[in-house]
């Protein structure tokens, strides 16, 4: 891409004689050009941009404007179990729960997700995997300042093990696939 300073050069180069004298009108065509140029320079690159936006809008997926997580994590006791809770920080949807499993928790680790008086994730009973961080895709409609909640239990009766979950709430402001 030329420079400024590369423009004035070739617009003084160029100008006409009729321009000289004061038609500041007469080389708009020319710098209209000069600008046309360009923007067509840059058409193949947009233009694949363009079609990676139409299909996310075809499917409905809308980039959330504003993101939360809550974590939760918790080392738990041989045979010990607790409920963790945090407030929803604004108005809209958990549209995803991750989970970390360390190495050594042999599904002896339960975990259980939800909100207010519901449980989601999963939807009844709980988790427990080995070595594993799985993150689950969902869409619960949440309420600034409503409870997020997480059981986890260990029944390992010997080790003591750290796990985690964390909530990622989105502002409502489309469809979330």
């Amino acid at each position: 891409m030329a420079s400024y300073e590369e423009y004035v050069d070739y617009l003084r180069r160029n100008l006409t004689q009729l321009e000289r004298v004061g038609d500041s009108l007469s080389g708009a065509d020319e710098r209209l050009d000069y600008a046309v140029k360009q923007l067509l320079d840059i058409r193949p690159a947009v233009e694949p941009l363009v079609g990676l936006l139409r299909e996310l809008k075809e499917a409905g997926y809308i980039m959330p404007s504003q993101t939360q997580q809550i974590a939760f994590e918790y080392t738990l006791a041989p045979n010990q179990g607790v409920r963790l809770e945090d407030l929803i920080p604004l108005d809209g949807a958990i549209i995803s729960v991750g989970f970390h499993w360390p190495r050594g928790c042999n599904a002896l680790v339960e975990i259980a997700v939800g909100h207010g008086y519901k449980q989601f994730m999963p939807i009844s009973g709980f988790l427990a995997l080995n070595d594993a961080s799985p993150v689950y895709p969902t869409h619960e409609n949440v309420k600034r300042e409503e409870t997020a909640w997480c059981v986890m239990d260990n029944h390992d009766g010997s080790e003591k093990h750290h796990v985690s979950a964390t909530v990622t709430i989105a502002v409502n402001n489309g469809k979330y696939s």
